[in-house]
């Protein structure tokens, strides 16, 4: 497992990181440990965001109170499904969270006892487990008529739209990919777990999971993807979404 620790702290970074590789040694996990220590270095690691599976990020860095909230934005924009746990000592600015619109695995307080900093910490570690093996196990194989197609994580597909050439279809996946297939968007939905694309339009298919916002014409998803919305598929949509 990748983790990218960001904190400033000398103590605190030595804690980190002796926690991780204490708990990687008692259940034999091979953890990689790269620690940011100022913001500087964020922009060197930068192009392994997409590599990380778990980011451990401090709020304050350089006397900045929210910067740990800018490089979850950062991190959130190249990799949407990773896991985010900030450690920090200032639990008071969790709730700004929901203002910079970022979902954490977890907060972990720095002044709590050792055995539950540590705890916290195996949960963390446990979670990004289960979820790589789960979604290891998703995966979608798709090829039209012996032609070359693709095989993704479900969870990192966003979306399916018709070309402007025959019979070929857009795929819009994780970290603002897009490759073009031959296909078609019934045979898609035909092969693909069921319900997990939804149409938005008679061109488009869309995650259910990457869908962050609908309006009365446009559905938004992950990685400010926008596609319109007919009003038939929007009364689809909502009734899978619950709304």
């Amino acid at each position: 497992m990748r983790i990218l620790v960001l904190e400033d702290d000398r103590v605190q970074q030595g804690r980190i990181e002796q926690t991780l590789l204490d708990i990687g040694r008692s259940r034999n996990l091979r953890l990689e440990i790269d620690i940011a220590k100022n913001y500087g270095d964020v922009e060197k690691y930068s192009q392994y965001f997409d590599h990380y599976q778990l980011y451990l990020l401090d709020l304050e860095i350089d006397g900045e109170r929210e910067r740990g909230f800018q490089v979850a934005q950062q991190v959130r924009e190249l990799d949407p499904f990773t896991s985010i746990v900030f450690v920090s000592t200032h639990s008071e600015a969790l709730p700004l969270a929901f203002r910079y619109h970022l979902s954490a695995l977890d907060f972990i307080s720095k002044d709590q006892p050792e055995e539950d900093y540590r705890h916290q910490l195996e949960r963390c570690l446990d979670y990004v487990l289960a979820v790589d093996k789960r979604e290891n196990m998703r995966l979608f194989t798709y090829s039209f008529e012996g032609r070359r197609g693709f095989t993704l994580p479900y969870h990192e597909i966003l979306a399916f739209e018709t070309s402007v050439e025959s019979h070929r279809i857009k795929v819009y996946y994780a970290n603002h990919s897009i490759k073009t297939i031959y296909g078609s968007l019934k045979d898609i939905a035909a092969k693909a777990e069921k319900d997990y694309f939804v149409y938005a339009n008679r061109n488009t298919l869309v995650s259910l999971q990457a869908i962050e916002e609908m309006t009365a014409t446009e559905v938004t998803l992950l990685e400010g993807l926008h596609f319109p919305v007919s009003r038939t598929a929007r009364r689809t949509l909502k009734k899978h979404l619950n709304v």
